[in-house]
């Protein structure tokens, strides 16, 4: 009757220790399960760098349709949109991980008609360029009060 005791013990130790092992399984599988959404949720990049090609396709847009729209001339025109030009580029590259740089695309510049820009933007991950037409008879500047 002795033996029948151990046979026993030794079959509810395996089973314990069977169950003990699934639960440290399984609770290694959600945690990596966690470290794997959270850093799919933190790399969404692709997302984020459409919305910000948009953001700086319209924040240059209206940048210089408001440069231009101050110009009754032609004159000055080249020096403040390369001024423009450097400052965006600076301005941007402090608040993102992208350079963005803005060039004109037109040899002549016409304060009055519409001019053309090529916007770079630069990351690691992602690079797009585009060429906008400013025109600053559009009314997109705010009016001064």
């Amino acid at each position: 009757m002795v033996t029948d005791l151990e046979g026993t013990d030794r079959g509810q130790i395996i089973l314990i220790g069977a169950i003990t092992l699934a639960f440290i399984i399984l609770g290694v599988v959600v945690v990596f399960n966690g470290v794997l959404y959270t850093e799919t949720i933190s790399s969404g990049a692709s997302s984020q760098s459409a919305t910000t090609e948009d953001v700086t396709g319209y924040e240059v847009e209206q940048h210089l349709e408001c440069l231009l729209a101050t110009h009754d001339d032609s004159s000055g025109v080249e020096n403040d949109l390369e001024a423009y030009t450097d400052a965006y580029r600076n301005v941007s590259s402090q608040s993102s991980a992208g350079v963005t740089n803005v060039s004109v695309a037109d040899d002549s510049i016409d304060a009055s008609g519409p001019i053309n820009v090529t916007i770079t933007y630069d990351t690691h991950e992602f690079s797009y360029n585009q060429t906008r037409e400013i025109d600053p008879g559009n009314g997109n500047c705010p009016e001064e009060p």
